[in-house]
């Protein structure tokens, strides 16, 4: 298959007929599917943009058996540049590591810019007063500066890391779901994927209130505290957290800390952009604590994690939508 094709099936830029025609093709010829799955997680792998000599060389072995003997391997990060470049230039989004541009929304009074990012990437946007916020997989933003009431603004989806940068008398405020976070300078880590059962904000440093939906101070956070808000009951709880926690999905890492199996399925998911069904609900419950790099496949987070729970799984690789690993 030509380079073109298997770039666009990766990158999630292929039509429905090319993925047709892709998919038919990878039935008829299972070593040509096995080089294809194999080519698919060192893509998850090189999407860190941490590429190693030992990665590279993966590439140029698996490029060779996929049947490019007679034209000379690319280099992968060249490769994974242009891949890159065209997601950017489709506005789907942007790649791990990338610095991403938003894009613009005019209103009468006021601009307002939107960023996206990718299932599987983590990406920074940086704002004209300084302010840097890390996106995490599947993560959106929308920003404005609202010189007319003298505040900045800002709403998430999903979960973000934010350096805000002091501005006197022109706090930064972050809507999200039914609550709003506001401060005045400071650090601190938001969790609000729509699913989830409750949305956490945590505080490195500086200092932060959590406002209701009328704007009603329900609590104020000092660095160490996280709270959540449970949006069902609207209740909100306090804990402490420790930094090493929040900066981990940023490195590159999935930090497990007793956690039960299904929600650490539902990171996964949103990372590997794959669905998790259990055959067994007993399994939901299993507990976990570790770490695990991001930059390795689904596959071996999975081999980890049954070696502490009896559980066993298969793949299912769909044609369109995201791959089934049903547990069992």
């Amino acid at each position: 298959m030509d380079e073109n094709l298997y770039l666009h099936i990766l990158s999630g830029e292929a039509t429905a007929e090319e993925k047709e025609i892709f998919y038919r093709k990878l039935q008829d010829d299972k070593e040509e599917e096995k080089l294809f799955y194999e080519m698919k997680s060192l893509w998850l792998r090189s999407s860190m943009h941490r590429i190693s000599a030992a990665t590279d060389a993966d590439f140029h072995d698996l490029w060779t058996r996929i049947g490019k003997r007679g034209k000379p391997a690319p280099s992968l990060k060249n490769w994974f540049r242009y891949a890159a470049m065209a997601i950017i230039l489709l506005g789907i989004g942007s790649m791990t590591g990338y610095l991403i541009r938003g894009s613009l929304i005019e209103n009468p009074d006021r601009e307002t810019l939107k960023y996206t990012s990718l299932k599987g990437s983590v990406s920074i946007v940086e704002f004209s007063d300084g302010t840097k916020v890390w996106l995490n997989s599947d993560s959106k933003i929308t920003y404005r500066d609202d010189k007319r009431n003298k505040q900045r603004l800002a709403e998430l989806t999903g979960e973000g890391y934010f350096e805000v940068v002091h501005r006197e008398g022109y706090p930064f405020l972050v809507k999200a779901g039914q609550i709003t976070i506001r401060d005045l300078g400071t650090t601190f880590n938001i969790k609000a994927y729509p699913e989830d059962e409750f949305i956490e904000t945590s505080l490195v440093e500086g200092k932060a209130d959590i406002l209701s939906a009328k704007g009603t101070a329900l609590a104020s956070l000092k660095p160490g505290e996280s709270a959540l808000y449970f949006s069902d009951d609207k209740k909100i709880e306090l804990r402490s957290i420790s930094d090493n926690v929040l900066s981990a999905w940023r490195e590159g890492k999935f930090v497990i800390r007793d956690q039960r199996l299904e929600d650490i399925f539902s990171e996964l998911s949103r990372w590997y952009d794959v669905e998790f069904i259990f055959e067994d609900a007993k399994l939901r419950d299993y507990r976990f604590t570790g770490n695990i790099k991001k930059s390795t496949t689904v596959q071996h987070v999975l081999k980890t994690l049954r070696l502490m729970a009896d559980f066993e799984y298969r793949i299912t690789e769909q044609a369109n939508g995201p791959d089934e690993v049903v547990i069992y």
